[in-house]
């Protein structure tokens, strides 16, 4: 077996993953500023 595949992979899915999460996150902190203040349930 080819190892250097296997470990490309894995590098390539949890950076993907990791990729994404912080995306989602950055989105949502920029969506949330768009609210109004009275309209926060989170703070």
């Amino acid at each position: 077996m080819n190892w250097g595949y296997v470990i490309a992979s894995w590098i390539i899915v949890f950076g993907s993953i990791g990729a994404y999460s912080v995306a989602t996150v950055l989105r949502g902190r920029r969506l949330s500023r768009q609210v109004p203040p009275e309209k926060r349930r989170w703070s």
